[in-house]
């Protein structure tokens, strides 16, 4: 368990945030995180919340994986760029 920060970006806004983090903490709680930062503020809240993905270097996280977890395959810098997304509705039908 150790802090550790990231630059988070919620696609759809034009501000990134500087967080504090945890190795320990899920992509999930990590999304949520981020999303704090714009979700209703500028970016519209949806009514029913899909939850989040996570990107980093544009793959998509599993959610309850941690990010020290990430850490022990590959090298990951202080700051690295995290984007986050509405989670995508997989077999909605329109």
């Amino acid at each position: 368990m150790a802090p550790f920060p990231i630059t988070g970006r919620f696609v759809g806004d034009f501000v990134p945030h500087l967080v504090a983090v945890d190795t320990d903490d899920t992509w999930d709680q990590i999304a949520r995180k981020v999303a704090v930062h714009s979700v209703g503020r500028r970016v519209p809240k949806p009514e029913v919340s899909p939850g989040y993905d996570v990107l980093v270097d544009g793959t998509v996280m599993t959610s309850d994986a941690t990010l020290g977890e990430l850490l022990g395959t590959r090298t990951v810098p202080p700051l690295q760029w995290v984007d986050v997304r509405f989670r995508e509705q997989v077999g909605s039908n329109g």
